[in-house]
């Protein structure tokens, strides 16, 4: 293929034509550096085209897979204010005194698609086919799928707006796969109308995945938030993001589906909140979904739904919301049982200092009366001794072998990381010390060698002390079970207690199998492995159904 005749914005054949006619995108542009070169090939495979995204950790490109012939994007770690790339360069340099940030960033980029790419088959995120490093950074290579933002989506709808039930038809599979993102720790920290993109199956895909850098304020980075959808810890550097930031934004996007509107930013609901769903808008719709989106949306994280999960109950209506209502209502009335009890104990710890005051200059009075009775009979005896009759010359002298002498003390040695056999062996220490052993396993200290001791080195213990040690027995090895066949939950809860932890995979369902049932597990069952090793548990993924009831009907042609 000559790949002269690509289109450098949409990579189709356009011979010698000088502007494409599917696209409109003209053969004389350039792409300015730090940007990569039109045409530049990377992994001697991806030829690159046009910028689709710049900002945050980097940049989007068009591209074009020359052993495939499909057409793909191309993310690439850029953080343009720390690096330098000359013009018809492709090698990154990175600027004098962010050194150590770069590095950070690039490790963070290559986990984050490394993590995307073990979930290529959830359908609402965008499989990453490849990912490399080439030319001093490195680049993600995702399938190119032809989407609209959901911005868009609305903006052409006939009043801008969806019913409850078409927002919810759109929302939860890609709240569910949010859901299982988060299990993963991918947080992603800009979901909106924006980075919501509706494909031609009418499913959604999060798209703009990047690094928790770049979707923070204060950072090294420049952050890449939307305003209305990003929540209030995103501002501060201070404060931790976590799930509960994506449930801010999926809060926000169902109340911009449903009410047409973007909620105001959270800096200024900080100040003056007159966020509240339209009257109008709120008789329509039911009283928890109403409570879901505002507890969603709610300022302080400590006040806001903690969970995705919790979120989909929710927006749901899911009878454990009514037990979280009843429980929140029980605990409210605790707490302010619990303030009573707490005043109430802490006058009678009051009342107990008190008497033990009392107690103690009693005791002090007791001592000083015993103390003045003990010097008077001193006294007495010194008295009787020195007016008593001479004594015998005869009269036995006390052997000094019956004197109670004081204990001999010996210092405790650190025994942490000797080893037992020799300790054991030592003459010295044996007659020092009596040893009580006991064992444990440890990752940390090889196997026989001791790892803690009951006396602190440098202590003095009387010669003969029994002394406590614990000696490694090394690291333990736990037999994997047969987990397949089962629910993943069930086989979650059975590996869990066996000692390992567990990551799923789904794997596409051609409708043919029961979704969620566990297929294998990686590394293989019924062998030894470590105690703690991550088990990657792979999954029959939902049966694929048809495109959203009722799109075509809602908005037919717009794709067209």
């Amino acid at each position: 293929m000559n790949y002269d005749s690509l289109c450098m914005g949409c990579m189709q054949e356009i011979g010698d034509a000088q502007e494409c006619p599917h696209c409109g995108f003209s053969k004389e542009a350039m792409q300015l550096a730090p940007k990569l070169p039109f045409r530049t090939l990377i992994g001697g495979r991806y030829l690159v085209g046009r910028v689709l995204l710049s900002g945050g950790d980097g940049v989007t490109y068009m591209g074009f897979d020359c052993e495939r012939h499909v057409n793909v994007t191309i993310r690439e770690f850029l953080p343009e204010q720390h690096i330098l790339r000359e013009a018809d360069h492709t090698d990154v340099r990175v600027k004098r005194g962010s050194e150590l940030l770069y590095r950070d960033g690039l490790n963070a980029f290559l986990e984050l698609f490394r993590k995307l790419a073990r979930v290529r088959s959830l359908h609402a995120v965008i499989p990453v086919l490849d990912i490399l490093e080439e030319n001093g950074t490195a680049y993600a290579i995702s399938e190119y799928v032809e989407t609209m933002s959901l911005r868009d989506f609305l903006l052409k709808s006939r009043t801008g707006t969806l019913s409850f039930e078409q927002t919810k038809t759109l929302l939860m599979p890609v709240v569910s796969t949010m859901s299982q993102l988060h299990e993963m720790g991918i947080f992603h920290g800009a979901i909106s109308p924006n980075t919501l993109r509706l494909g031609r199956d009418g499913k959604i895909r999060i798209t703009e995945f990047m690094i928790p850098d770049a979707r923070a304020m204060g950072s090294a980075l420049e952050a890449e938030l939307t305003p209305g959808y990003a929540a209030i810890e995103q501002y501060s550097r201070n404060t931790e993001i976590g799930a509960w930031t994506d449930v801010y934004a999926f809060g926000a996007v169902t109340y911009r589906m449903i009410v047409g509107s973007t909620p105001p930013e959270a800096l200024e609901r900080v100040t003056n909140d007159k966020l509240l769903i339209p009257a109008k808008i709120a008789e329509e719709l039911p009283a928890y979904v109403v409570s879901a989106i505002q507890n969603a949306l709610a300022i302080e994280p400590k006040y806001r739904t903690k969970s995705i999960d919790e979120y989909r109950e929710e927006l749901s209506g899911s009878p454990k919301l009514i037990e979280s209502t009843k429980a929140a209502a029980a605990a409210a009335a605790h707490a302010k049982t619990s303030e009573e009890e707490e005043k109430e104990r802490k006058r009678k710890e009051q009342m107990r200092k008190e008497i033990l005051r009392k107690e103690e200059q009693t005791k002090i009075l007791i001592i000083s009366f015993c103390v003045c009775l003990a010097l008077g009979l001193l006294g007495l005896g010194i008295y009787l001794f020195v007016t008593r009759e001479p004594a015998d010359a005869n009269a036995n002298v006390p052997d000094t072998e019956q004197v109670n002498a004081q204990d001999e003390l010996v210092d405790v040695p650190d025994f942490k990381g000797q080893s037992y056999q020799r300790i054991s062996e030592d003459e010295v220490l044996n007659e020092r010390f009596h040893f009580i052993v006991s064992y444990d396993y440890s990752k940390d200290i090889e196997e026989g060698f001791i790892l803690s001791q009951g006396t602190e080195a440098g202590k003095k213990l009387p010669k003969g002390s029994d002394l406590k040690i614990t000696v490694s027995k090394g690291i333990e090895y736990v037999t994997l079970p047969d987990v397949s066949g089962m629910q993943y939950d069930k086989a979650v809860e059975t590996l869990v207690s066996a000692g390992f932890k567990c990551t799923k995979v789904v794997k596409e369902n051609d409708g043919s199998h029961t979704a969620d049932i566990v297929i294998a597990t990686t590394p293989v069952h019924g062998k030894e492995y470590e105690k703690g090793k991550e088990i990657f548990v792979q999954v029959w993924g939902e049966a694929p159904t048809e495109a959203p009831t009722g799109i075509g009907a809602w908005m037919p042609g717009i794709f067209e």
